[in-house]
């Protein structure tokens, strides 16, 4: 009676359904290939790979950075400096790096010719790579220090574009220059009190240039550098 009820189960599996309307149907063999099974892939069956990886065989990195150096010009004697140096007249620095280019620091006391007004002193940043061809951009603080090293006066002077030769860009609109100066101690009391900074009739001008520039990068150095990040 076993063997029975098993063999009329198989055989009720694969007979004909009849449905409300007489007609008969027969139902579906789902062992049957009839239906390619590669038409849906499951998520989960496929490991995705990362966009770092696809992009491994053809990937390029640009990145901005700035690099900044430092330069100190220590300025002795001022009180006589002040009346042997005259206006246009300027003390300067020997050439210094920062930001892979060669610079020099110029310090006017009594001011350059293009200063606003006299009675007050300047300092100049000059572009002095002889090498260099291009066009780059700076930007650069001037501080008046105190006896503690602490900047007492503080200038900024915003990025601007240098090059060996002062010119015009029609394609960028940008001036190219070799050199931008800024007015410091503008008034007779700073010019006073700076000198008393010191304590010994000196003056320290520092000089903080920050180099803004494009660098290429290879495919290993970003993949290291963003591993370390």
């Amino acid at each position: 009676m076993t063997q029975q009820h098993a063999s009329s189960s198989s055989s009720s599996s694969s007979a004909p359904i009849r449905s409300s309307s007489g007609r008969r149907h027969s139902s579906p063999d789902m062992s049957s290939s009839s239906e390619p099974s590669s038409t849906l892939t499951s998520p989960s069956s496929t490991p995705t790979r990362s966009w770092i990886v696809d992009a491994w065989r053809n990937f390029s990195s640009v990145r901005a950075r700035q690099v900044t150096g430092t330069h100190i010009l220590r300025v002795g004697g001022c009180s006589i400096v002040n009346r042997m140096v005259v206006r246009g007249e300027s003390i300067d620095s020997p050439t210094f790096t920062a930001g892979g280019h060669r610079w020099m620091l110029s310090y006017y006391p009594n001011g350059d010719l293009s200063s606003k007004k006299s009675g007050r002193a300047t300092v100049e940043l000059k572009l002095m790579d002889a090498r260099f061809n291009g066009h780059m951009t700076a930007a650069h603080r001037v501080s008046i220090l105190g006896r503690d090293g602490r900047p007492a006066y503080s200038y900024y002077v915003p990025p601007q574009r240098y090059s060996r030769e002062i010119g015009y860009s029609r394609e960028t609109g940008s001036t190219y220059r070799m050199s931008s100066s800024v007015d410091v101690l503008v008034t007779a009391e700073d010019r006073k009190a700076a000198l008393r900074l010191m304590g010994d009739d000196s003056l320290v001008v520092r000089c903080d240039v920050t180099v803004m520039k494009l660098e290429k990068e290879s495919r290993l150095k970003w993949f290291l550098r963003k591993l370390l990040d």
